[in-house]
C-alpha cells in the first residue's frame, strides 16, 4: 500500500512538473505571438508616418522591428507546440511579405515618389497583409490557449484520482492495522490464558508432585537428584539439602558402577499405556543405615534441551512381609495336609480294591467318591505348591538335551486313561525327523499333561484331542488341539491367571484347580519359550508352547540320521509341505527341514548337505537367495525347485523346476534321487 501511495504521488509529482514547464512554455509562446504582432504594428505604423511626412526619424520603430523579428521567430520555434509550429512558416511568409511591402513604400517615398506609396497605402494591400497577419497568430494563440486548457483539466483530473486513489489506500492500510491490531491483542489474549494454563498445570503438577504418598525424585541426564518431594524425606529421613545434587545410587543399599547405573538409565523410556517407562525393586537405606524394600517406576522425560527422569518409589517393604507370610503360611498348609491326605486316599483306595473284603454296591460308590474328591484335593495342593514355588523361583529345572518325540508320546500314553473317562481319543502327529531341545522332562511333562487335561476336559464327548509337533523359525512348537466350545471373549485376557476359569461352574463340572495353565506359561518361560492359543478352524482352540531347538542341523544331529543316506535340505514355509515331503523321502534320504532363508543358511554351515529343494514363493523372501551358497559349497550339487511358481526358472542355476500343481511328491523324490545318483555316478 504505501508503495501504492508512493507510486501515485511521484506521478501527480511528475504531471505537476510538466504541466508547469508546459505552462511556462505557452505563456512565453504566447507572449512572443504578442510581440511579434506589436512588432508588425509598430513597423505598420512607423511607415505609414514616414509616407505621410518624409521623417526619416518615423522608421525608428521600424528598423527595430528588422532587428527583433528573427529573433522573435527562433522563440517561437524553441517554445511553441506542434501545432503552431506547423503554422510558423506561413506567418513567416506573411510577415516577410508585409516587410517587403513596407520596403517598397520606404523606397518610393526616398526616390521623390511619395505620391505612389500613398496610392499603394489607400488601396490596402498592406493592410491586408497585416490583417492576415493578425489572424494568423490569433489562431496560434488560440491553439496554445486550448493547450494549457488541456493540461490543466488532466492535471485536475488527475488530483481527483490521485485524491480517491489515496484515500482508498489510507482506508486499506486503517483497516490492515485494525485487523492487525486486533489479531495482536487476540494473540497476546490467548497468550495470556495459555500462561495462565500453564502456571496452573504447573501448580497441580507440582501439588501432586509434592503431595504425592510414594516418594518422587525429578533426576537429571546423568541420575543426578535435581528435585524431591517431602515423601522422600519421610520415607529415607534425608533433608533436600543433603539429597539435591546427590547421585540416586545414593539412596540404595547395594553399590552399582556409574557405569552401569548410566546403562540401566538408557533402558528406560518414556510413560505410555502400559504405564512408567521401567520398574524395578531394590534395596534402599535410610539415614541411620536401616535397609526396606522398595519398588521404583521411572519414566523418562525429553525436552528440547536435554534429557530428564521421573522416579516414583514406593516402599514394600508390608507387601513383602505378607507375600512373604501368604507363602508360608500356604506351603505349611500344603505340606500339613500332604500327609494326612495321602494316608486317607491310600486307605479309600484299599477299600475301594477290597483289602478288607468285599464291600456291598453302596458302600463301594461312597468309597470311590471319597478317594476321587480325595485325588481332586491332592492335586489342588501340588499346583498350588509348583506355582509358589515357580513364582519364588525356588523350583529347580533339571535342564538337558532330550528328544521331544518321546517326551509326547510318553505324556499321551498317560493321558489316554483320562481321555477315555471323557469319551475322548488321542492322536500324536510327529515329524519323521528328530527335534531336540534342552529342558527339563518332568517339567515339560507337566506342561504338556496340563495343556491335555484343559483340552480332555473340554472337548465334547466323541471328539479327538491331537497334539502336533513342528518348528517355528528357531523354535520347536507343541500344539494341542481340541473341538470344544472355544474360549469366550471376555475369558481371553486372564486365562492364564491363577484361578482363571471361564465358568465357575467349570469347576465342579469339569473338574480341575484353575491353576494348570498359570503353571504351564510359567514352566515355559523358565525354558526361554511361551505359551499361546488360538481359535480353530471349525471350533476349538489350539494351545501352543514355544521352546528353542537345539542340534537339529548341528553336528549332535548329524549323529541322528540314519548311517549312509543323503542329506537334503528343504525350504519351504508350509508345514504340511514340510511334513508331507520328509515322509516321502522317510527310508531314502535325510530330510532336514528350513522355514526361512536364514534357517537355511545357519544349517547350511552347521551341516553337510547333499542336495536341495527349494520353494521360490516363501511369505516375504524367496528360496533362490540360497542358490549362491549352496553352488559355493559343491557346484555339483543337485537343486531341484519344488514351487507353486509356474515359470521358467533354470536361468537361476538350478538342476530342474517342479511345478506343486503338475507334479506329485513321487516325481519329486524320483527326480532328486535321480539327480544324486547322477551326481555320485560321476564322482
Amino acid at each position: 500500500m504505501l508503495i501504492g501511495v508512493y507510486a501515485a504521488v511521484h506521478a501527480e509529482f511528475r504531471l505537476v512538473q510538466e504541466l508547469r514547464e508546459t505552462t511556462e512554455r505557452t505563456v512565453e509562446a504566447r507572449a512572443t505571438l504578442t510581440k511579434l504582432l506589436a512588432l508588425h504594428t509598430d513597423a505598420e505604423t512607423a511607415v505609414r508616418g514616414f509616407v505621410i511626412t518624409e521623417d526619416e526619424r518615423f522608421l525608428a520603430p521600424y528598423e527595430t522591428a528588422i532587428g527583433r523579428r528573427s529573433i522573435l521567430f527562433e522563440t517561437l520555434r524553441t517554445d511553441a507546440d506542434q501545432m503552431v509550429l506547423a503554422r510558423l512558416p506561413e506567418l513567416h511568409r506573411m510577415s516577410d511579405a508585409k516587410l517587403a511591402n513596407a520596403a517598397v513604400n520606404i523606397a518610393s517615398v526616398r526616390a521623390g515618389n511619395a505620391d505612389d506609396a500613398r496610392r499603394r497605402i489607400a488601396m490596402g494591400q498592406g493592410k491586408a497583409i497585416m490583417d492576415n497577419i493578425r489572424l494568423e497568430i490569433a489562431a496560434m494563440d488560440s491553439e496554445e490557449a486550448s493547450r494549457l486548457k488541456t493540461l490543466t483539466s488532466r492535471a485536475a483530473t488527475s488530483r481527483v484520482v490521485l485524491e480517491r486513489t489515496i484515500t482508498a489506500i489510507l482506508i486499506g492500510l486503517a483497516l490492515l492495522l485494525l485487523a492487525v491490531t486486533l489479531i495482536v491483542s487476540h494473540t497476546i489474549r490467548q497468550r495470556g490464558e495459555a500462561l495462565n494454563r500453564a502456571q496452573r498445570l504447573a501448580e497441580r503438577q507440582r501439588a501432586m508432585f509434592d503431595g504425592g504418598v510414594d516418594g518422587m525424585l525429578q533426576l537429571d541426564g546423568e541420575g543426578n537428584i535435581l528435585r524431591m518431594n517431602p515423601s522422600i524425606s519421610r520415607m529415607f529421613g534425608y533433608t533436600p539439602q543433603e539429597l539435591i545434587g546427590q547421585h540416586n545410587m545414593f539412596l540404595m543399599a547395594n553399590e552399582f558402577s556409574a557405569e552401569k547405573s548410566q546403562a540401566w538409565l538408557a533402558s528406560v523410556g518414556a510413560a505410555g499405556q502400559d504405564g512408567a517407562g521401567r520398574r524395578q525393586e531394590f534395596t534402599g537405606k535410610r539415614a541411620d543405615g536401616t535397609t526396606f524394600e522398595t519398588e521404583v517406576a521411572i519414566s523418562r522425560v525429553d525436552s528440547a534441551e536435554e534429557r530428564r527422569y521421573v522416579a516414583a518409589i514406593r516402599d514394600i517393604s508390608d507387601r513383602k512381609r505378607a507375600e512373604k507370610m501368604k507363602t508360608e503360611f500356604v506351603s505349611t498348609v500344603s505340606h500339613e495336609l500332604r500327609t494326612p491326605l495321602t494316608s486317607i486316599g491310600g486307605s479309600l483306595g484299599l477299600l475301594g480294591a477290597g483289602a478288607v473284603g468285599p464291600l456291598n454296591d453302596k458302600a463301594k460308590r461312597l468309597v470311590d467318591i471319597a478317594h476321587a474328591n480325595c485325588e481332586r484335593l491332592v492335586r489342588l495342593i501340588n499346583d498350588i505348591l509348583d506355582i509358589e514355588k515357580i513364582e519364588s523361583g525356588n523350583m529347580d529345572f533339571d535342564l538337558r538335551k532330550m528328544h521331544v518325540a518321546p517326551l509326547v508320546e510318553r505324556t499321551v500314553e498317560a493321558m489316554r486313561g483320562y481321555a477315555e473317562q471323557h469319551g475322548v481319543t488321542m492322536k500324536a502327529v510327529l515329524p519323521p525327523w528328530p527335534q531336540c531341545v534342552v529342558g527339563d522332562p518332568d517339567r515339560l511333562e507337566q506342561l504338556l499333561t496340563n495343556l491335555l487335561s484343559n483340552a480332555i476336559k473340554h472337548a465334547p464327548a466323541g471328539s479327538e484331542v491331537e497334539v502336533f509337533s513342528n518348528h517355528e523359525g528357531g523354535m520347536v512348537r507343541l500344539e494341542v488341539r481340541d473341538r470344544g466350545a472355544g474360549i469366550p471373549d471376555e475369558f481371553r485376557g486372564r486365562i492364564f491367571g491363577k484361578f482363571a476359569m471361564a465358568d465357575a461352574s467349570d469347576s465342579r463340572a469339569k473338574g480341575g484347580t484353575g491353576l494348570g495353565l498359570a503353571i504351564a506359561r510359567e514352566i515355559a518361560r523358565r525354558h526361554g519359550g511361551d505359551v499361546g492359543f488360538d481359535d480353530r478352524d471349525g471350533g476349538g482352540t489350539v494351545f501352543h508352547f514355544d521352546v528353542p531347538a537345539v542340534g537339529i542341523g548341528s553336528s549332535s544331529a548329524k549323529t541322528d540320521k540314519p548311517t549312509g543316506l543323503p542329506s537334503i535340505i528343504h525350504l519351504d514355509d508350509d508345514p504340511d509341505t514340510l511334513t508331507v515331503v520328509a515322509s516321502a523321502f522317510e527310508g531314502t534320504a535325510q530330510i532336514i527341514p528350513a522355514h526361512t532363508v536364514a534357517e537355511a543358511r545357519q544349517k547350511l554351515a552347521d551341516m553337510q548337505i547333499d542336495g536341495a529343494i527349494l520353494d521360490v514363493a516363501l511369505a516375504y523372501e524367496s528360496g533362490l537367495d540360497v542358490v549362491p551358497q549352496l553352488r559355493a559349497r559343491n557346484d555339483e550339487m543337485p537343486i531341484v525347485v519344488f514351487t507353486a511358481v509356474d515359470e521358467s526358472l533354470r536361468s537361476h542355476g538350478v538342476d530342474r523346476v517342479l511345478v506343486k500343481s503338475r507334479s506329485s511328491i513321487d516325481d519329486l523324490v524320483a527326480v532328486t534321487m535321480g539327480l544324486l545318483g547322477q551326481q555320485k555316478r560321476a564322482a
